[in-house]
């Protein structure tokens, strides 16, 4: 993980420092003191955002399916069934826009789960 963030983080670093040489005047970085410290800098600002984002970037782009238990848009909520077994809580400002209106009992769902203090809950509900 952290490799990979920090290849990510290399190649935006990249494309940060270029934008940045030719935004700043050329006189600024003719002792390169600048021109270096822009580089560590940037390497490990993009680094360590990279590495603290990455984990909830890509949960909410992989996501896990299941299918919906029950679901009551009166009530607002409802329960669905993961593929990899058990139950988790469903509540109607996570089901996107779209979907509210066809969100129904054994609907094929795509979602992610975020841990609340009441325990496990599907987010990011979209209907596959």
């Amino acid at each position: 993980m952290f490799l990979r963030a920090f290849v990510t983080s290399g190649l935006i670093s990249a494309i940060y420092i270029l934008v940045i040489f030719n935004l700043i005047p050329r006189q600024l970085f003719d002792d390169g003191f600048y021109f270096i410290i822009g580089i560590f800098w940037s390497l490990g600002f993009f680094t360590v955002t990279a590495f603290v984002y990455g984990r909830k970037i890509k949960r909410n782009f992989r996501g896990e399916t299941g299918t919906i238990k029950w679901f009551d848009p009166s009530k607002g909520y409802g329960f669905l069934i993961r593929d990899k077994g058990g139950d988790l809580f469903v509540h109607l400002r996570s089901v996107q826009p779209e979907d509210r209106r066809r969100l129904r009992e054994n609907t094929r769902v795509r979602f992610s789960v975020e841990n609340t203090e009441k325990g496990p809950q599907a987010e990011n509900i979209r209907i596959i």
